[in-house]
């Protein structure tokens, strides 16, 4: 009976223990999304959400580590999600200043219909597959689905250039390879 009640008094003492871990916090009791804080390379404190606990002492390990080696961390660990709607705008007001009146009215039209498709979809996430399965819904004639995927190209050109949206690395092509 003494080695029982010994034995369950050991595990929650471990139990609490392993809870007590420096730099991991839980910061809703209760949730199970746990945290990391840390000081990185360059002194400045830092905090990461990272999901349950050991993860979470794993990466705090790893971040104490990367500052003891000196690495420096980049600005932001995560980059925020821009939805398509965001990105979107700034091609009409490109067309409007770079091109004909016509052409213009003509991309405020079609990027109407990309909206309607994919307003709410985060930018980064639309693939290929799935503007050709909203073209394969339509009923155009075949040079339409290409004055949309100019205006598409114009639209990530432009989120690009103003650093809306990462470019996504190609595969070589054949010519180099």
């Amino acid at each position: 009976m003494e080695t029982e009640t010994l034995g369950i008094a050991v595990q929650r003492t471990e139990r609490k223990s392993r809870r007590k871990e420096r730099g991991v916090f839980e910061k809703v009791p209760g949730t199970g999304v746990w945290w990391i804080r840390h000081i990185d390379a360059q002194g400045r404190f830092r905090r990461e959400k990272v999901g349950t606990w050991t993860n979470a002492r794993d990466l705090y390990h790893k971040r104490k580590m990367q500052a003891f080696e000196g690495k420096k961390l980049p600005e932001k660990l995560r980059r925020a999600t821009v939805a398509f709607a965001e990105i979107a705008h700034d091609a009409p007001t490109y067309s409007k200043v770079h091109k004909a009146a016509t052409s213009y009215r003509c991309d405020a039209g079609r990027m109407e219909v990309l909206l309607a498709w994919f307003r709410e979809y985060p930018a980064e996430s639309i693939t290929a597959q799935d503007i050709e399965r909203q073209f394969q819904k339509q009923e155009w004639a075949p040079a339409t689905p290409n004055r949309y995927r100019a205006l598409l190209s114009l639209t990530y050109r432009l989120a690009i250039r103003n650093g809306k949206v990462k470019e996504k690395s190609r595969p070589p092509s054949r010519a180099s390879a």
